[in-house]
């Protein structure tokens, strides 16, 4: 082919950043507009798409043009499938006067030998009408050579028949056998003599113009000509457009244009071409041929391209058309992807502008142009104005117009977007539409996302709940893929799929908590569309407890953490977070949860040194609890040793840190990409400021120097981390300079006041790990 169109492994619905999987493109792009609801299935190769455009499965659907110009020659006494099953199924040896095949029949009954020999003439020329003779190419010269003498034969038998589509048939397999046997100038000779370009009767001159423009050296010219049977016959659409050369000026094709109709033809495919912007183009169609369905067709092009400018950005903070290969996605600052979509809808208002311009009357489907307009006015936040324009609309479409669903979709996100903030629900109108179109994730989303913005968290976190349990095998089964708005540019963990991780994220434990009481009244809410919308199973609920406790955890108020992981009771984190007592026999994504040590006794890549005075079975409610216990015991000045319950203290803070045992008190998941992440204890979390603050206390209450060195050493390493969270965060962490060791005891004053303070204690502490025991044995 002269232009090749990449369809491989590259354009996959699927992106791999440096760290692993990273949505983009159709992975993010937001639409609503099903193809299947719309008249324009004859240009699906052609849908918009971030990506390319590739050759569609429903474009090759038959028109039967050849088949009913077949019905016609029987005078209308044959079916339309008893013909093709002779043109797509029957050999050679199948055209027999016995055939019980009506067609056959027909021809027979009426002693049409022309018919009969042209039939059999031409199933003798299908094998050869393909490049791929041979994958070995050991009879590629057999080929030509057979190829060309029934090339000789098609033009002999054009000329000698009698009647004049036998003439053209016959000429039309010459063209055809030219073509794969890359005869240009055998081409040019046979359609000069039997076909002309201003003048397509039926499916076969257009055929033929196909191979003639093929042929032809002038490049308006043919240009002029592959738009002609882009135009005419939508079997050929995206052959033709793959051939069309698109840096020929269009005012040169135009200027060889006879009429109207062929500029229209002229200017959608390079419109068809264009993958920005594209008004000026569907003006110029409108004022040459506004009753062509190639420009209604642009026009739902364009609103392709506008409901992901505008609604990807605004619903799920991605920008489809980001460089994913060259740059570096996780930098993307969302306030800047909002700015984007603002941008656009002001592209929405010009081509609102224009659709206000036209005159409906003289569209091919007035309806079509009124809906785009419906959807523009939603892009401007027109809402009032949309609903005006639906309403109109639903008078006019039968119920079982299948364009009604588009319309409803967004009718419903009108509505949902035409509310006050802090007043913000789901519409009594748009419930119906909800349960009708539950499976279609990215709607529900939007619909979600619309109430999030508009201050409702508990009605959009029940919407992206729902979207967990997709109805398998529907065609919105894809993730939905999405950010927050308190991303920042430095978060690795910037896109969500899954409602859970977005609640851990995003959700304050109040609107977490205002969220859970709402779904445990599911049930009982005199709301039919609340009891049969969506129910959340025990278990979700119990793990959004487990979250609105961890999330107190986070915050530091550890008696509201014991309170919500009370309610869940002691078989429930029995069950989930101590799954190392059963050697390993549950599967990997439950052992992320487990609690392999005590987080008061044992440090990670440290000598145990601290003897473990209380065994009890680790998990979150028993952490928690114990953690109370000890503070409170710390806290206490009539208590003796309150040094070393401070030191437990603090070991439980580090271990709660991404460096420690029990990261999964504040995380259910670490990653070793790092953990910089947009939950309210990020800093805690990556620099163990707690740890550091009561090993603090610790040393304020210690009473030997050993002792004393010991936690001074301990605060040292929290430090450490605070510095590389800071350094990592401030500038490039790949260009750090070398000797990090010696920085760190240079910048540390910790370490600075261990060496000016306790200058015996020193290289001891700064050696190693080795001599912790002794130096905790020494508290005393």
């Amino acid at each position: 082919m002269k232009k090749l169109v990449i369809f491989t492994a590259i354009l996959l619905s699927s992106a791999f950043s440096a760290c692993g999987f990273y949505p983009y493109g159709e992975d993010v792009r937001f639409y609503f507009l099903n193809p299947k609801n719309f008249s324009y299935q004859s240009y699906s190769s052609f849908y918009y798409s971030v990506l390319s455009f590739e050759q569609n499965s429903e474009a090759l659907i038959s028109t039967q043009d050849n088949e009913k110009l077949w019905r016609k020659y029987c005078d209308n006494k044959v079916l339309i499938t008893d013909i093709s099953s002779v043109l797509e199924n029957y050999s050679f040896s199948d055209i027999q006067g016995n055939s019980p095949n009506p067609f056959l029949h027909y021809l027979y009954s009426q002693k049409d030998i022309e018919a009969i020999n042209y039939l059999k003439f031409a199933k003798n020329c299908e094998y050869f009408n393909t490049w791929q003779d041979d994958p070995w190419e050991r009879n590629e010269n057999t080929a030509i050579a057979k190829r060309k003498d029934l090339l000789n034969k098609a033009t002999i038998l054009a000329s000698k028949s009698k009647k004049v589509e036998f003439k053209k048939r016959y000429a039309f397999l010459g063209l055809r056998l030219a073509f794969y046997n890359k005869e240009m100038k055998s081409i040019e000779k046979i359609y000069s003599r039997y076909f002309s370009a201003n003048q397509s009767n039926d499916v076969i001159d257009v055929w033929a113009l196909y191979f003639k423009a093929i042929s032809e050296t002038n490049p308006a010219l043919k240009n002029l000509y592959f738009a002609k049977v882009f135009a005419a016959s939508p079997e050929k659409r995206f052959v033709s457009w793959q051939y069309f050369e698109s840096q020929v000026p269009v005012a040169d094709v135009l200027n060889l244009a006879k009429n109207k109709k062929e500029k229209a033809n002229v200017l959608l495919l390079y419109g068809l071409y264009n993958p920005d912007k594209n008004l000026e183009n569907i003006k110029q169609i409108y004022a040459e041929n506004p009753n062509y369905d190639g420009l209604s067709f642009l026009l739902y092009r364009e609103l392709g391209k506008l409901e992901d400018w505008v609604f990807t950005p605004y619903y799920s903070l991605f920008y489809t058309n980001d460089d994913y290969w060259g740059s570096d996605p996780e930098n993307e600052n969302v306030l800047k992807i909002l700015e984007r979509s603002d941008i656009d809808r002001q592209y929405a208002k010009e081509v609102l502008e224009f659709i206000d311009s036209v005159d409906l009357s003289k569209v091919e489907n007035p309806n079509f142009w009124k809906y785009g307009r419906a959807e523009l006015l939603l892009m401007t936040k027109n809402y009032s104005e949309s609903l005006n324009q639906i309403a109109e609309l639903e008078k006019v479409l039968p119920s079982e117009n299948l364009l009604r669903n588009n319309v409803e979709i967004i009718k419903a996100l009108n509505l949902f977007a035409n509310q006050n903030y802090g007043n913000a629900k789901i519409p009594d109108a748009a419930k119906e539409i909800i349960i009708k179109n539950k499976d279609n994730k990215h709607f529900i989303f939007a619909l979600g996302r619309e109430l999030e913005y508009l201050g409702n968290t508990d009605d959009a976190a029940l919407l992206y709940a729902s979207l967990n349990h997709p109805s398998i095998g529907n065609e919105y089964y894809n993730n939905v893929y999405y950010k927050s708005l308190k991303n920042s540019n430095h978060t690795y963990d910037t896109y969500y799929y899954d409602y859970f991780d977005y609640l851990d994220a995003v959700y304050s434990p109040e609107q977490l908590q205002s969220f859970i009481n709402e779904i445990n009244g599911l049930s009982k809410n005199p709301d039919p569309f609340y009891r049969n919308f969506y129910s959340i199973n025990q278990s979700e609920i119990n793990s959004l407890y487990d979250l609105l406790g961890t999330k107190y955890i986070r915050q530091n108020k550890l008696n509201l953490a014991l309170n919500t992981f009370n309610k869940l009771g002691e078989n429930y984190f029995d069950a989930q977070y101590s799954l190392w007592e059963r050697d390993g026999k549950d599967n990997y994504y439950s052992s992320s949860k487990v609690f392999d040590q005590n987080p008061f006794y044992h440090l990670k890549y440290t000598p145990d040194f601290i003897p473990e005075k209380e065994h009890f079975r680790v998990n979150k409610i028993s952490v928690t609890r114990k953690l109370i216990e000890y503070l409170n015991k710390a806290n206490n000045p009539k208590e003796k040793d309150r040094d070393y319950y401070y030191f437990l203290v603090a070991n439980c803070y580090y271990n709660m840190s991404q460096y420690g045992n029990a990261w999964m008190m504040r995380r259910y998941s670490v990653s070793s990409a790092g953990n910089y992440s947009i939950r309210e204890d990020n800093q805690e979390f990556n620099t163990a400021g707690l740890a550091k603050y009561y090993y603090g206390k610790a040393f304020e209450n210690a009473q030997t120097y050993k002792f004393k060195a010991l936690c001074l050493r301990m605060q040292g390493r929290c430090e450490n981390y605070n510095y590389d969270f800071m350094g990592e965060n401030t500038t490039n962490s790949s260009s750090q300079a070398g000797n990090y060791e010696d920085r760190r005891l240079e910048q540390n004053k910790y370490y600075q006041d261990l060496r000016n303070n306790y200058p015996d204690q020193y290289e001891d502490m700064i050696s190693g790990c080795d001599f912790f025991t002794s130096y905790f044995k020494a508290r005393r």
